[in-house]
């Protein structure tokens, strides 16, 4: 069995050095992993494809990382290997899986990122604990898709469909997802038929190209829409609280009317996720609908970003725009946590 290893950096791939301060270090990760997983598994006949595209924390990726990552995934033969194990760093680790997995919506093996919350060499690390599932999800054959795996501080490893991946919080070695299953529960479900890869790695590629940014937003009492700069943008993401509202009070710098305004007048789309498409349950979120703002149903924020950054790298705008984020998320609906024959 071949599975193609892609190291981008963070905890994972990280050495402490000699100011006491974790630097990433992907060429000694490498090792790392191979001789913790052979030391475990000493009569496997597994062999990693590997690959360096980069050596980044996660806290300092760029648009253009993702861009490198992008093509290093375009350029795994798919039919040579059965899966994929991206290690990643913990701190925007749900940024990178949910736009992978808005962008590698139709591959035909699981794309499985690992992190850990300590470097290789460090004995409270769960690094080796989470290659080791990865491995052997694959080795199972996951269904397809983008996943990550991780061992919470109860013990237990879980897996986490990409797109619903949340932030890991400060203070806590935990990650978190709305449908998050242990890894020993979806190893003993009854499997299911692989659907076939469909992935239009000549769309992956184009995508891996330039584009006009995407402005995020997360609502708080405060902030100012008078005072964003909006040089440069293509299109802005803004976030909601809780029941899916933002600020809505009329004629106020404060007041997201103000943002769509002034957007509407440089023809610059506004999204606000998650946000229902119809029947909002708040009077300030159908203000906002009705104001121009352009909802995006059932959209985690992370993926709502990551959709609409993918889209218009591909050149799309307008409705044409709008309509391919929401159906990226629809699509997603059918990544199964299976196993599959």
């Amino acid at each position: 069995m071949r599975i193609a290893l892609i190291l981008t950096g963070g905890t994972i791939c990280s050495r402490t050095a000699a100011d006491g301060a974790r630097r990433s270090d992907v060429g000694t990760a490498v090792t790392q992993l191979e001789k913790g997983y052979r030391n475990a598994h000493p009569y496997g006949d597994l062999h990693f494809d590997v690959t360096m595209p980069m050596n980044s924390l996660s806290e300092d990726l760029t648009p253009e990382d993702w861009r490198t990552l992008l093509r290093a995934v375009a350029d795994v033969d798919c039919k040579a290997v059965s899966g994929i194990i991206i290690a990643h760093g913990t701190d925007t680790l749900e940024q990178t899986a949910a736009m992978l997995s808005a962008a590698l919506i139709g591959i035909g093996v699981p794309v499985i990122l690992v992190s850990a919350i300590a470097p290789l060499t460090e004995p409270q690390t769960n690094g080796h604990a989470n290659f080791a599932a990865a491995v052997r999800l694959i080795r199972k054959k996951l269904m397809p898709g983008v996943w990550a795996v991780y061992e919470n501080s109860d013990g237990e490893m879980y897996l986490h469909r990409g797109f619903e991946l949340q932030q890991c919080q400060h203070g806590s070695i935990s990650f978190y997802s709305e449908g998050m299953r242990r890894v020993s529960d979806v190893l003993e479900e009854e499997p299911v038929k692989a659907p076939p890869d469909r992935l239009d790695r000549t769309v992956l590629r184009k995508t891996a190209g330039t584009a006009a940014e995407v402005l995020l937003l997360q609502p708080y009492n405060g902030l100012r829409y008078d005072n964003i700069p909006l040089e440069g943008v293509g299109a802005v993401v803004h976030g909601t609280y809780h029941s899916e509202t933002a600020n809505s009070l009329r004629y106020s710098p404060y007041a997201v009317q103000t943002l769509l305004m002034r957007c509407q007048a440089e023809q610059i789309p506004c999204f606000l996720a998650p946000c229902r498409m119809t029947e909002q349950s708040y009077g300030s979120s159908y203000d906002l609908v009705q104001a121009g703002a352009i909802p995006l149903e059932d959209m985690p924020l992370p993926l709502a970003y990551a959709a609409v950054w993918l889209c218009l790298m591909q050149g799309l705008s307008g409705g044409v725009l709008t309509d391919r984020v929401r159906q990226l998320r629809h699509r997603l609906d059918s990544q199964f946590f299976r196993c599959c024959i």
